[in-house]
């Protein structure tokens, strides 16, 4: 007779669902637990749900957990049917030394703990993290050693039935339809793989690169209104993008196959585009000197100068990445060049085709405008 698996486990009470948040190993997650197909009898919608697992970001996460010592991943949530889960209390688990007396404990606490013990021929299938499940089962398919270690998985009692499908399926799509992705603030702020997050946070830390820092940048998520702030932090995190995706020869939105330990080259490269920027701009050197003179270049009248405005400077990078499609050998000189040209908002370039010199405010540059200045600002003659 086989024997059950055990699994450690809290067991919970939610609205209409009960839970277990089970201890599980991931050799058992990736034996154990399915894909979501099987909330559906039509064929072809089962199909669709297959479809939307991503083979790259499966296959994304599989190298994570191979190739990362701090490997961490939320809890699952699973479905389960059929086979004969049991549920087993642990009893007497009130604490019994000295302090016990100074302790409020509460009586559901020794009913939620205990044991799930499940035969094996249960049907497990993920509601929330799909995509971390098949990371999983490639990483124990190719490393036996990693499937000993644990994941939390919370599991919910399913009802194979039109109801209880129904059910599982308005729970699968509120933990995934309604999942907020994670800002771009927080991926500025923490992230220790984003390429253009760690190069932005070590440009305003490193003393090696002293113009930008946290008095003349905003570290708001909207416009730049203040008197102070050259750009944003956002705004900055934009155009390393643009600049480190140019480097690498990928889109920007492939940036997130790369880590930024394997390419910290990048910041160098990232670092002269901003150096030399500043160094051949007048204006720019003279508000890091004293950065109340910002509102002398950022104005409603006549707009300003170009960059000290947030669009401003993503026109600008792609100027000089369009440049640099043509001669990557001399970012310097590109810019130097760049920095010779009229780069206030109302003038001769910029007027019209960036600022609407009559309505006085910033325009949504078309694809043909952006191609007329990039033209003008990379002319060898003005």
């Amino acid at each position: 007779m086989d024997k059950r698996l055990v699994l450690p486990c809290l067991r919970g009470f939610m609205g209409s669902w009960t839970t277990y948040a089970c201890m599980m190993r991931l050799s058992d997650a990736a034996d154990l637990i399915g894909f979501a197909d099987q909330l559906h009898q039509i064929e072809k919608l089962s199909d669709k749900i297959q479809r939307e697992l991503n083979s790259d970001r499966a296959e994304e996460i599989t190298n994570y957990l191979l190739e990362n010592e701090d490997r961490f991943f939320n809890s699952l949530v699973v479905a389960v049917y059929d086979g004969d889960p049991n549920w087993h209390t642990v009893d007497n688990l009130r604490p019994n030394n000295n302090e016990s007396s100074q302790l409020e404990f509460p009586d559901y606490a020794e009913d939620c703990i205990g044991f799930l013990s499940v035969t094996k021929k249960e049907k497990f299938f993920a509601l929330d993290g799909q995509h971390r499940l098949a990371g999983i089962k490639g990483a124990v398919d190719k490393n036996d050693a990693i499937g000993e270690e644990l994941i939390n998985v919370i599991i919910v009692a399913h009802s194979n039935t039109p109801s209880g499908k129904v059910r599982s399926r308005r729970l699968f799509t509120t933990l995934n339809k309604k999942a907020k992705l994670v800002s771009k603030d927080a991926i500025i702020a923490l992230d220790e793989d984003d390429i253009a997050a760690c190069i932005t946070r070590k440009l305003l830390e490193c003393n090696e690169f002293p113009y930008f820092n946290e008095r003349n940048i905003s570290f708001s998520s909207g416009p730049v209104r203040d008197k102070t702030s050259i750009t944003s932090i956002v705004n900055i995190y934009d155009n390393v993008q643009r600049l480190a995706a140019h480097k690498l020869k990928v889109k920007i939105s492939e940036l997130e196959k790369f880590r930024y330990r394997e390419y910290e080259f990048l910041f160098d490269y990232v670092k002269n585009f901003f150096e030399f920027t500043f160094n051949n701009s007048v204006e720019l050197s003279q508000i890091v000197k004293d950065n109340s003179m910002v509102i002398d270049y950022r104005n409603s009248i006549d707009g300003g100068h170009l960059l000290l405005r947030p669009i401003g400077w993503d026109i600008y990078t792609d100027v000089i990445i369009s440049g640099l499609n043509q001669d990557e050998s001399d970012m310097e000189k590109i810019i130097k060049l760049v920095s010779t040209k009229d780069l206030s908002l109302s003038g001769k370039i910029l007027g019209n085709k960036v600022w609407s010199v009559k309505q006085k405010r910033i325009l949504k540059v078309s694809a043909k405008n952006q191609k007329i200045v990039e033209r003008n600002l990379l002319a060898i003659k003005s």
